[in-house]
């Protein structure tokens, strides 16, 4: 398409759709294996396994904190101050 600069043009997706609901961008994804779909994001967050929700739920420590316990964050647990 005209409207599109020449980077955009190479990043197109294959399928030749309109690209209704996703970014064009110049940079490739980080993780083949995550999604970029806000809505496959949100189900996976909400539906993880407790094991791995523990770790989503992390929160950065504080100045001090980080220096006491050596680590810049912790998951939270019930009655945590965040």
């Amino acid at each position: 398409p005209f409207w599109l600069k020449p980077f955009e043009l190479e990043n197109l997706s294959p399928s030749g759709g309109s690209g209704f609901g996703h970014r064009i961008s110049s940079a490739m994804k980080q993780k083949k294996t995550v999604s970029s779909s806000r809505r496959k994001s949100r189900k996976a967050y909400f539906t993880a396994p407790s094991h791995l929700r523990r770790k989503l739920m992390s929160s950065p420590l504080s100045k001090d904190l980080r220096a006491k316990y050596g680590v810049r964050s912790i998951p939270i647990r019930r009655d945590d101050e965040v």
